[in-house]
């Protein structure tokens, strides 16, 4: 089975859907233990190349926005969901999309696993009503700068670079025969 983007999933009792705004307590955290996310979509199924599964929700988790554009996000984003009042479902946002408008947050992106259920708890979603006082609350967590150290790492293509030893010898095991 490929890889699908399941862009409306029902998962720990809550219905995930695209470009809508989710707080809840995540188990595997590295960082933020209660990230505030909008979600893109989840990600289902085996890797072509490699076999592994995935089973995650990516997301811009909005504590990884610097707090001066985080504001200025939340208004458009709302303005966006103000556009289609009939049916804000309809709201598909991908990747390409958000590298396109908001080349900013690509260091924002992160991904959560949703299975075993127990790295998910307390999933909500907040309504567009509530967002602005939702990103209030988020305000006293930035992790933006951090954000920022990786985003100019995968720029400049350190990120996953060996480093390299300047005139010692190289370890045994990697030494000729």
């Amino acid at each position: 089975m490929a890889i699908k983007k399941i862009y409306k999933k029902k998962s720990h009792n809550v219905m995930w859907k695209s470009g809508h705004v989710y707080s809840f307590k995540y188990n595997a955290w590295e960082n933020d233990p209660e990230p505030l996310i909008i979600l893109m979509y989840s990600l289902e199924g085996t890797h072509p190349k490699t076999g592994r599964q995935w089973r995650f929700f990516q997301g811009i988790n909005l504590s990884y926005v610097p707090r001066n554009i985080r504001k200025q996000f939340a208004n458009t984003w709302i303005k966006e969901f103000e556009k289609r009042p009939d049916n804000p479902q309809n709201i598909r946002f991908t990747y390409l999309k958000m590298k396109r408008r908001y080349p900013g947050l690509l260091g924002a992106v992160r991904r959560y696993m949703h299975t075993p259920k127990d790295r998910i708890q307390k999933p909500r979603e907040i309504p567009i009503q509530e967002f602005q006082k939702a990103l209030n609350i988020s305000f006293a967590k930035d992790f933006s700068r951090k954000a920022r150290s990786i985003f100019k790492k995968l720029r400049k293509g350190k990120l996953f670079q060996r480093k390299k030893t300047k005139g010692k010898k190289k370890p045994r095991s990697l030494r000729k025969i």
